[in-house]
């Protein structure tokens, strides 16, 4: 009867859903409330939750990078999924659990660490650029599209839909999965290594978020500072209230990684 009860109970929401995300509900208490009261910031969801509210199951058209053809760049269509959207919040340092994995269907939330670009800061992010080369993360809700494997084996291609990151594909900004993010890594330096502007997590966690938003997961790259940040240079937001570590390459991040490859390939 319990089982019954609980399917009922997911039948109705999806029916909800339909209207509005707004109105999905887990064991009666709006889903919205569910995910605030689990620590995700409710700015962040809210700009989620309108955007499939405006986008549930349709085609959002996307600029999109030829991997058989570094150079080129085209558009595609990405249908927008609804079952699993990520946050990252960028307002916290590296050392915390700052990406947030939102399951609509049941109200859980599980929270993961998450990498930000070398160009960003240290153990904070604490500047934002959509220009390529930066190596700097870039703010903005992103579309997933098709996985390949790269560098750092299969890996989601990340799409931007706003201005403040829409140079997303043609920058090779992705979702990859790296060594530097881990609880290992983080008892040796103190923090987690960077990358070049991608949002990298830990490899295991990449096989589970490949099946959570591939071709057409959400995944919202937040800082609570987002609409007050001053910009600096072209396209580049700069946080003024946190004060960083001192800038150092460790050894394992992504720069020295590359670093030590290329010196190979000199050889």
């Amino acid at each position: 009867m319990q089982k019954l009860s609980f399917i009922l109970v997911m039948i109705l929401s999806l029916q909800s859903f339909a209207g509005s995300v707004y109105d999905l509900k887990v064991n009666a208490k709006p889903l919205f409330k569910v995910f605030v009261d689990q620590g995700v910031p409710a700015a962040a969801l809210k700009r989620t939750f309108d955007f499939i509210d405006a986008n549930a199951g349709k085609k959002v058209k996307v600029a999109a990078k030829d991997r058989s053809n570094q150079t080129k760049m085209s558009s595609k269509e990405i249908t927008v999924r609804t079952d699993t959207i990520a946050i990252i919040d960028y307002t916290l340092p590296s050392d915390q659990n700052r990406l947030y994995v939102l399951h609509l269907k049941n109200g859980i939330v599980t929270k993961h660490h998450v990498a930000h670009g070398k160009g960003s800061g240290v153990r904070y992010a604490t500047k934002f650029s959509n220009v390529d080369k930066t190596k700097m993360t870039s703010l903005g809700l992103y579309l997933a599209g098709s996985v390949y494997s790269g560098g750092h084996g299969a890996s989601l291609n990340l799409h931007g839909v706003d201005k403040t990151n829409d140079q997303a594909s043609a920058r090779d900004i992705v979702m990859h999965g790296a060594p530097y993010v881990s609880d290992d890594f983080l008892k040796r330096t103190g923090r987690l290594g960077r990358s070049w502007g991608c949002p990298a997590i830990s490899p295991i966690l990449m096989k589970k978020m490949i099946g959570f938003l591939k071709d057409g997961g959400i995944v919202y790259a937040y800082h609570k500072d987002m609409n007050e940040m001053i910009a600096k240079g072209k396209n580049i937001q700069v946080v003024t209230t946190v004060q960083d570590d001192v800038d150092q390459d460790l050894d394992g991040e992504e720069e020295t990684v590359r670093a030590k490859a290329s010196s190979i390939k000199r050889k």
